[in-house]
């Protein structure tokens, strides 16, 4: 029961930690000096302005003493660059996401519902670039699913990001926390680890479902198509265990962990947590 607890407790952590990154895959590094940049006025702060949208948001998504100055450097993309639609639509994923305040966990009700009628506004003004629709999609599966316990209305959402967002992969450049535990960059004396295993948002997706859903159906129709469609993924690999730990669900698990070991793409930890539960049956 307590390692089932734990179990449950990371993987809620890592996938939801996805949030405290930011929403661009891009690097954070400035290359312009502040002191050598324009300084413009906005909602009562002094904010450099860059020379391109990527590097304005690179800078908004820095740290600053407070929210407001935050959430200025955010909107002030919107003024200096409305033609940059991608950056604009990143900074939109980040001002949604601040409804739910420092830290999520200490967020009311009112916060939740807020962060899901601004991610619906995103998705309503940027349609024309889908990596910025499954984001925000995906948020709003996180906060029904993780944060309001409203699994039936959290895991469509997640079924809308197989069903229109099947390729769209994940950046890895800064990685979210839980992507690191996932898909290590480095290895030991820092190397860089090759990018050949399948980092899409799909399979994440459907990782959610068989994590939250109740309905042994609903819970097999997303296996069924992770093994089809995202073999070679980190998330089949925690989708086995998963099932592997469910006693209703453990033996229909079993005959695809040698298959999926044999693709050597899990790490050793997540490999001996499968062997260590398909040996419990």
């Amino acid at each position: 029961m307590r390692k089932t607890l734990v179990i449950t407790i990371i993987l809620s952590l890592f996938l939801s930690a996805l949030i405290l990154n930011g929403c661009s895959d891009e690097s954070t590094s400035l290359s312009f000096p502040r002191s050598e940049l324009p300084i413009i006025s906005f909602q009562g702060f002094k904010i450099p302005q860059f020379p391109t949208a990527q590097s304005q948001l690179n800078y908004a998504k820095s740290g600053f003493p407070t929210s407001e100055e935050k959430k200025a450097t955010l909107e002030v993309l919107f003024h200096i660059f409305p033609q940059a639609r991608l950056e604009c639509g990143n900074a939109a994923l980040y001002l949604a996401y601040m409804n739910l305040g420092y830290d999520y966990r200490f967020a009311t009700r009112q916060d939740y519902y807020n962060a899901i009628a601004a991610y619906h506004d995103v998705i309503k003004n940027f349609k024309e670039h889908p990596q910025i629709l499954v984001k925000a999609t995906w948020y709003l599966g996180w906060i029904y699913c993780d944060l309001l316990k409203e699994k039936k209305t959290g895991i469509p959402y997640f079924w809308h990001i197989v069903k229109t967002y099947p390729d769209i992969r994940m950046g890895i450049s800064p990685p979210v926390p839980w992507v690191s535990l996932v898909y290590p960059l480095t290895v030991k004396g820092d190397q860089p680890v090759k990018d050949k295993i399948k980092k899409q948002w799909a399979s994440l997706a459907l990782l959610e479902i068989i994590r939250h859903s109740s309905e042994e159906l609903e819970v097999f129709n997303a296996f069924d198509h992770l093994w089809t469609d995202y073999r070679e993924s980190v998330s089949t690999g925690f989708a086995i265990k998963l099932l592997l730990q469910n006693e209703r669900y453990a033996q229909k698990a079993l005959p695809y962990v040698d298959k999926y070991l044999a693709l050597n793409i899990a790490n050793p930890y997540l490999t001996k947590e499968i062997e260590d539960r398909a040996k419990e049956h």
